[in-house]
């Protein structure tokens, strides 16, 4: 499947407060990832939104949906390459670091590294939003902040492992027509991005109509100064 990717430098300004989990401090700026999704209908809390991100330094092989006849790939939540992802399931956001899917008979191994700096479901009307500090990110605590990301929103309503058969076909959706237009930024102060028809909704996946609530309609991608 051929990746797609846009390089999108739109300024402007997002403000919002911060809830800061155990073990970080609310008393120093920070940079901060703000993402925000919505769905055609209310959030199934028994399924998996990621904010999906690729901070590897490579162009064009960022975050994308897994094909929707695909039987098992890595964690059965996203392929591409991505190296961390916040995941809404069950009422309950939570940041990972993670590795590129690969085919295979064992679940890749992924690191749980708390709550994002701020979260937010509005999930009846099929919005959920998280802010990531960028230091979050970083692979070291003395590494800078990544300076280029590649993201994508994907959502999934079930998760294929080894040995499982989906008991009703998977459904999936992400940035573009197949889920696979990830967005390419700069990780710098003030950027702002806004859907603008990226994301329609109302699309098919494995040649069926998705359920809205797994149908993203709009997102908002912002980077700022934050404490």
């Amino acid at each position: 499947m051929r990746h797609a990717s846009l390089l999108l430098l739109l300024c402007g300004c997002l403000g919002g407060c911060a809830k800061f989990p155990a073990g970080l401090s609310g008393g120093e700026a920070r940079q901060l990832l703000d993402l925000r999704l919505t769905l055609r209908a209310a959030v199934d809390e028994n399924a998996y939104y990621l904010f999906g991100i690729d901070i590897n330094g490579r162009d064009g092989d960022g975050p994308e949906v897994i094909a929707p006849f695909t039987e098992f790939l890595g964690n059965g939540r996203a392929t591409g390459s991505y190296t961390h992802y916040v995941e809404y399931h069950q009422r309950q956001f939570e940041l990972f670091r993670d590795q590129p899917e690969q085919q295979g008979t064992t679940v890749p191994p992924r690191t749980a590294l708390g709550p994002p700096i701020f979260f937010d479901s509005t999930s009846s009307a099929g919005t959920l939003s998280c802010s990531v500090d960028l230091a979050q990110l970083r692979l070291n605590a003395a590494d800078p902040n990544p300076t280029q990301l590649e993201l994508n929103f994907i959502t999934v309503n079930q998760i294929v492992l080894p040995g499982e058969i989906p008991l009703t076909p998977r459904q999936s959706d992400g940035f573009g027509t197949l889920g696979t237009t990830f967005l390419s930024i700069r990780a710098e102060n003030g950027l702002v991005i806004n859907n603008d028809g990226i994301e329609s909704g109302g699309e098919l996946f494995g040649g069926q109509q998705l359920d809205g609530a797994y149908d993203l309609t709009d997102f908002r991608i912002a980077i700022r100064q934050g404490s």
